[in-house]
C-alpha cells in the first residue's frame, strides 16, 4: 500500500484472549500452531496512540494510532463499535512516512468528522504499546485463521501495564471454523475471552489505574433496525459486562460480583424479549449455562448484602457486642470461601467454553440461519415492532401480577420482582428506539417506578433470604423484620401504583 493510495478500509472478524505471561509459551508448543501453513514469523511492533488531553477521540468513539512496523510506519483509524461487539473491528490503514499522524489522510474515515482545527493543533501521543509478537497461518475447516501471539507492554508517563494476549483472524473462511479453532486452544490452554483492546488498557494506564468494575453502558437501538442486528447489539453489550467484570470477580471484589450478575440477567432478559427470534435447538442449552454462571454467583451476593446492610452497621451501633463480632466473623469466613468458589468456577474450563458457546451462538447461532420463510421474516422485521409487542406483554403482565400486592406470597412476589426487572432492562434497551420529549419523559417516570418497586420487592426477599443467616442471637437490623417488611411493603404498593398512573412510552 504506497503512500499516494487512500486509506484502507476493512472489518476484522476476530476473537482476543488473555493468556497468563507463564503459559503464553505453551500457545505456540499447540499442535494446530506447529502445523502453520507458513513458518511462524516474529516481529517487533511499537504502537503509539494519539488523542487529546481531554480524550476529544475517544469520546467521539475513534482509535489514533500510528505503528512502527520496523520498515515503515502504518497509520490506522479503528472505529470503537467494538466495544459493543466483541468480534468486529472496524478500521481504516494506510502507511505513512513519519512516526506522526498524517492527518490530511483521514479523510473517508471515521476520525474526519472529528477532526476540527483546535483538535488537529491538540492531538498529542498518550500511551505506547511495545509488544514481541509472532503469527501462525491456521487451517481450520475450509478456512485460513492467523494466530498472532502478542507479548510487551503498555507505556506511558503514568507507568507499565502488561500486555499478554492471543489474537485468532480469520483470513479467509467462515466465522464457524474462527470459533472451532477458538475452543480447540481454550481446551488445551486458560484462555480467557477478552473485551478490552490494547487501547482501552492505555487510556485505562493513562487515567491512573485499572477499570475493574464495568457498569452496563447504554445501546442505540434504532426503530428500523432489524431484530437481529438489535438483538446482537444487545447481547453484545450484556456480554462485554459479564466479561469485563470476570477478573476483579475472581479477586473478590464485591461491585464487580454485582455488575457481573447484573450483565447475566440483562442477557437472560434479552433471550426471552427476542424468544420468538432466537428460540432453535441450542438455546436450552444457552440457557442452562448462563443459569449455571448466575447460580455460582449467588451466594457470594447474599453474604456480602448481609454483611453490608446488616452486620457492619449493627457493629458500629454496638461495637462492644460479642455476638455481633462473632456473628461478623463467621459470615466474613463463610464468605471468604464463597468467594472462593466463585474465583474456581469462573476460572475453569466450563465457564471459559461458556463464554465461546455465547458468543458464537448470538452470532452464527442456528436462530440466525434458518431458512424457514416465517423465521427470516421475524428476523429482518424492524425491531420497533418487536419491541412495542414485548413492552406491551411485559407491562400487561406486571399489572395483573401486581394488584392485591398485600396478599400475595414470598414466591409470587419474587416473580412479580423478576418481570420487573426483565421489563425495565427491556425499557432500556429501547431507549433509542421510540424518541421525542414525550416518549423520553414517560419512560423515565416508568424507570423510577421500576427501579423502586424492584428495590422494595428485592428488600423483602433479602429478609426472607436472612432467615438461613441470622445465627449467633444477631438480630436484623435496627428495626424488627416485621417493621422493615411492612415498610418495604408500603414502598412497593407506592412504586406499583406510580407504575400504573405512566403511560406506556412507547405510544408517545
Amino acid at each position: 500500500m504506497s503512500g499516494d493510495e487512500p486509506a484502507h478500509h476493512s472489518k476484522e472478524i476476530e476473537l482476543k484472549f488473555e493468556v497468563d505471561p507463564q503459559d503464553a509459551a505453551r500457545v505456540a508448543e499447540h499442535p494446530l500452531l506447529r502445523d502453520s501453513l507458513v513458518p511462524p514469523e516474529e516481529r517487533d511492533l511499537t504502537s503509539a496512540y494519539f488523542d487529546t488531553v481531554d480524550f476529544a477521540l475517544r469520546k467521539a468513539g475513534v482509535y489514533l494510532r500510528v505503528r512502527d512496523t520496523g520498515t515503515g510506519y502504518v497509520q490506522t483509524v479503528k472505529s470503537m463499535r467494538s466495544e459493543a461487539e466483541p468480534m468486529e473491528r472496524f478500521e481504516w490503514e494506510r502507511q505513512i512516512t513519519s512516526p506522526r499522524p498524517e492527518l490530511d489522510h483521514a479523510e473517508g474515515t471515521a476520525l474526519a468528522p472529528v477532526l476540527t482545527p483546535e483538535i488537529k493543533g491538540s492531538l498529542r501521543q498518550l500511551f505506547v504499546t511495545t509488544v514481541k509478537r509472532k503469527t501462525y497461518l491456521v487451517a481450520q475447516g475450509y478456512s485460513e485463521i492467523e494466530v498472532a501471539l502478542d507479548q510487551g507492554d503498555v507505556l506511558s508517563d503514568e507507568g507499565r501495564r502488561p500486555i499478554s494476549e492471543v489474537e485468532l483472524e480469520l483470513k479467509r473462511g467462515n466465522t464457524t471454523d474462527l470459533f472451532s479453532l477458538a475452543r480447540s486452544l481454550a481446551e488445551a490452554l486458560p484462555l480467557r475471552l477478552a473485551v478490552k483492546t490494547k487501547a482501552e488498557r492505555g487510556y485505562e494506564l493513562v487515567e491512573g489505574g485499572t477499570h475493574d468494575v464495568e457498569k452496563a453502558t447504554d445501546i442505540d437501538i434504532k426503530p428500523d433496525m432489524t431484530s437481529e442486528e438489535a438483538f446482537r447489539a444487545i447481547a453484545h453489550n450484556c456480554l462485554r459486562q459479564i466479561i469485563a467484570n470476570a477478573p476483579a470477580t475472581c479477586r473478590g471484589l464485591p461491585e464487580a460480583l454485582h455488575q457481573m450478575r447484573i450483565g447475566l440477567r440483562r442477557l437472560r432478559a434479552a433471550l426471552a424479549i427476542f424468544d420468538d427470534i432466537v428460540a432453535d435447538e441450542q438455546q436450552g442449552k444457552i440457557k442452562a449455562e448462563l443459569k449455571w454462571v448466575t447460580q455460582h454467583l449467588g451466594p457470594a451476593r447474599d453474604l456480602d448484602v448481609f454483611v453490608t446492610d446488616v452486620l457492619r452497621p449493627q457493629r458500629e451501633a454496638r461495637p462492644g457486642d460479642e455476638n455481633i463480632a462473632a456473628a461478623l466473623r463467621d459470615i466474613e469466613e463463610k464468605r471468604t470461601a464463597a468467594y472462593a468458589r466463585v474465583a474456581e468456577s469462573l476460572r475453569s474450563e466450563r465457564f471459559r467454553t461458556v463464554v465461546i458457546d455465547v458468543v458464537e451462538w448470538v452470532e452464527t447461532g442456528p436462530w440466525s440461519t434458518d431458512d424457514d420463510e416465517l423465521r427470516k421474516e421475524l428476523r429482518t422485521r424492524p425491531i420497533a415492532e418487536l419491541a412495542k409487542k414485548e413492552l406491551r406483554r411485559l407491562r400487561k403482565t406486571i399489572k395483573k401480577r401486581g394488584a392485591n400486592l398485600r396478599h400475595k406470597s414470598v414466591r409470587q412476589r419474587h416473580k412479580l420482582r423478576i418481570r420487573a426487572k426483565r421489563l425495565r432492562y427491556g425499557t432500556e434497551f429501547f431507549a433509542g428506539t421510540f424518541d421525542g420529549h414525550t416518549s423520553e419523559k414517560r419512560r423515565s417516570d416508568s424507570l423510577s417506578a421500576l427501579k423502586d418497586l424492584q428495590d422494595a420487592l428485592g428488600g423483602l426477599n433479602d429478609i426472607a433470604t436472612r432467615q438461613t443467616l441470622i445465627g449467633h442471637g444477631v438480630e436484623h437490623g435496627p428495626a424488627s423484620s416485621e417493621e422493615q417488611a411492612a415498610k418495604l411493603l408500603h414502598n412497593a404498593e407506592e412504586a406499583f401504583a406510580r407504575f400504573i398512573d405512566t403511560k406506556a412510552f412507547w405510544k408517545a
